[in-house]
């Protein structure tokens, strides 16, 4: 020690040590002597400083230390970090008289958490920050503990300990208030637990425990309002358990998006509890969609009947008075397609109006297809198509032709000579194309190939287009005269 004494032999003394090679190793032992030092009278002795913890063994290091030039600072500056923590837990005031044997040992881990089960919170907080422990291990973990404690204690009110504990956790990271609120809970105090639930960010974390805690509307609106139909399908197959029918209903009105939702699952599993909530909201409209949609399940021909008209009855409630005539209407074809089962053997129950008709036609049942059209004011423009369709597939010629004749074609007669040629008859297709308007017989005449026809259409009607058209289907060889005639009908429109 002659060195503390400010004796010239400490230079001497130093110098014949390092020329023996033994100066890293005496440092080293100073350094490690300094950590076993445990007597705080002789901890006093070695401090250089009041407020450092720097032992006798390391000052004396720090000495020796200068006479080399490659000593690694690692050992010393670990040694003096652990000595600081050693030092502040073996205070009388928090009594953990640890050796750095036992220190090493036990981890750090251990040592926060014996401080904080002792409610040594400021100090854990300091030996974290110190030590640089991660926020997740370190500083949030105690605050955490911290809360939890602090929410446990009855001498104030939920206000104070809920903004205190905001307050202090506002910066911390990873801290979950729902576990805080849980504890809260756990101690009787469900208001301070609520307030608490105010400050979790995750809905997913806030929903489990108000419904834990009887609150199931606020459950409910904090799940709507995270926007995760997941969570809020929760929420609500929990009510639906929980509650009665009827206070499952009224909480669900007060909901409209929880509502849409309970519909949506009802529509796939539930048909009959959406029929209820329907008949609670004096939704008439769409109770008599839901009678529709099960009609269309019945085998049976009366169920299906007596289904449609429950609808109906809804449609006229609703003021819904084209869906009550469209479901009428269906009501009287079901009915016609039976009595013609009955009568003609062909089946039709459940087809459409338009299928029954095509039906109907390729059987030959042309008066009963008639009526139908009556019946059910088909349009004139969609039943001669019908019509014309179903003859030509039959390949019915004859009756094809009256049924030209019956009245003037509301479609015209470019579809005959069309549908003709479809079929690959060319002579029937001829004998329409005199009744085509003026403006398609150009085209009527190309279509059963009748050139000269067609020309004759295209001078008459002086259209450079159709002329054009026409020159393009002439053979330059054998229609020469033709194409003659048609370029200079052309030549002449382009003059005017």
């Amino acid at each position: 020690m002659t060195w503390l004494w400010h004796s010239q032999k400490a230079d001497e003394y130093l110098r014949e040590i390092k020329e023996q090679s033994l100066l890293s190793e005496a440092v080293r032992q100073c350094v490690e002597a300094a950590g076993h030092e445990h007597e705080p009278e002789t901890q006093k002795t070695l401090l250089r400083v009041s407020h450092t913890v720097y032992s006798f063994s390391l000052q004396a290091a720090s000495f020796g230390k200068c006479f080399l030039s490659n000593f690694p600072p690692e050992q010393f500056v670990s040694m003096c970090r652990d000595l600081r923590v050693l030092n502040a837990v073996r205070d009388y005031t928090v009594g953990i008289p640890l050796s750095l044997t036992q220190f090493k040992q036990m981890t750090i881990q251990v040592l926060i958490d014996r401080l904080v089960y002792r409610k040594l919170y400021p100090l854990a907080i300091e030996v974290c920050c110190y030590l640089k422990t991660p926020e997740y291990q370190g500083v949030s973990r105690v605050l955490k503990h911290w809360a939890c404690y602090k929410v446990q204690q009855k001498e104030e009110s939920d206000e104070v300990i809920a903004k205190a504990v905001s307050v202090k956790l506002a910066d911390a990271a990873g801290i979950s208030y729902s576990e805080i609120a849980t504890k809260a809970y756990e101690s009787g105090r469900t208001e301070l637990a609520i307030k608490l639930l105010e400050f979790e960010p995750r809905s997913g974390e806030q929903v489990p425990l108000l419904l834990k805690m009887k609150k199931s509307p606020l459950a409910l609106s904090k799940a709507i309002e995270s926007g995760d139909t997941d969570l809020v399908y929760t929420v609500v197959m929990y009510l639906k358990n929980e509650l009665n029918r009827g206070d499952f209903f009224m909480m669900l009105r007060n909901q409209p998006v929880a509502l849409s939702l309970y519909k949506q699952f009802c529509k796939h599993q539930e048909q009959d509890t959406l029929k209820d909530l329907f008949n609670q909201d004096d939704d008439h409209e769409e109770l008599g969609n839901f009678y529709v949609k099960a009609s269309y399940k019945e085998q049976r021909l009366e169920a299906r009947i007596a289904h449609l008209q429950s609808a109906v009855d809804e449609y006229y409630k609703a003021k819904k008075e084209f869906s009550a005539k469209t479901t009428e209407d269906e009501m009287r074809l079901l009915r016609f397609q039976r009595k013609l089962e009955e009568e003609k053997g062909e089946q039709l129950v459940g087809f459409s109006l338009h299928d029954t008709m095509t039906t109907l036609l390729s059987v030959g049942l042309h008066k009963h297809v008639e009526q139908l059209y009556k019946d059910f004011r088909v349009p004139d423009k969609r039943f001669w198509w019908l019509r014309l369709k179903a003859l030509a597939e039959k390949e019915d010629w004859e009756e094809l032709e009256k049924f030209s004749k019956s009245k003037k074609s509301p479609i015209g007669y470019l579809p005959f000579v069309e549908v003709c040629i479809k079929h690959h008859n060319k002579y029937e297709a001829r004998k329409y194309v005199s009744k085509v308007t003026l403006e398609q017989k150009v085209k009527a005449h190309l279509a059963v190939g009748d050139v000269e026809g067609a020309a004759e259409a295209a001078i008459e009607r002086r259209n450079e287009s159709e002329i054009g058209t026409v020159l393009s289907r002439c053979a330059a060889t054998t229609d020469h005269l033709l194409v003659e005639r048609l370029n200079r009908a052309k030549a002449t429109v382009a003059k005017k």
